[in-house]
């Protein structure tokens, strides 16, 4: 069966998701290349790789890179608390992404000395990406991470199969459901691409990012429920 045909406001809120969906998983893989970069291949973001290194590390005693991999795991994991508790009291999502804006506008300026890169920029990059992923996790309905890309890679093709074959009640996937995992996955792989460009050739390249924030935060203020005369629209007649 057909989907019906999606009414303005649906069609701009599905619009407004891709698009955040997108700026903040690219932004996400730019800032993993340039702190892999600069760190000597540990990831400012992906707990899973740092745990896989922490382990194999220990396994080889290691003990200095041990250190700056679990100073990398711990830094996330304060970042992720920390968040969690601005989302739970003050519930305004565009404050934590204003934070992790200038948490990577002072990692920036710090990994001009190189003897910071370590001891500095990467828990703060750490501790960034652990407020994005904390911060905003669902898209309209459709819950996603914008950090790592292997659960929207499981997503995407699930729904992409959903799409075709009902389910037992003979739901079939939605359009979300297909376009922000993917788009996810996509974007971060752009993102990072423009990462290593930039840590090449450009003096800060940490300040991109987080222009992309300040874009993002007024754009979910234009884009919230009632925000626009589509959405305003839609809410009038939604039961």
């Amino acid at each position: 069966m057909a989907d019906p045909v999606p009414t303005a406001g649906a069609l701009f809120s599905l619009l407004a998701h891709a698009r955040h969906v997108a700026l903040l998983a690219a932004i996400a893989g730019y800032v993993e290349v340039i702190g892999f970069l600069d760190v000597g291949g540990i990831y400012p973001g992906i707990m899973t790789g740092n745990t896989v290194q922490l382990g194999l590390t220990a396994a080889r005693a290691q003990w200095q890179r041990f250190g700056v991999i679990g100073v990398a795991v711990a830094a996330f994991f304060l970042g992720a608390l920390v968040a969690g508790v601005i989302r739970r009291l003050l519930r305004r999502p565009v404050l934590e992404l204003l934070l992790m804006a200038t948490l990577l506008v002072v990692a920036g300026w710090l990994r001009l000395g190189t003897d910071a890169r370590v001891p500095y920029e990467l828990p703060l990059l750490a501790f960034a990406m652990a407020i994005q992923g904390e911060t905003i996790a669902n898209f309209g309905g459709v819950s996603l991470q914008t950090i790592v890309v292997t659960n929207n890679m499981v997503k995407f093709s699930d729904a992409l199969v959903g799409r075709f074959l009902a389910d037992a009640t003979g739901s079939r996937s939605s359009l979300a459901a297909i376009l922000l995992p993917g788009l996810g996955w996509l974007s971060y792989s752009v993102g990072a691409g423009a990462g290593a460009v930039a840590a090449a050739g450009l003096h800060l390249p940490l300040l991109i990012p987080a222009a992309a924030l300040i874009f993002l935060v007024a754009d979910f203020l234009l884009t919230r429920p009632g925000a626009s005369p589509a959405a305003r629209s839609a809410a009038k007649v939604a039961p």
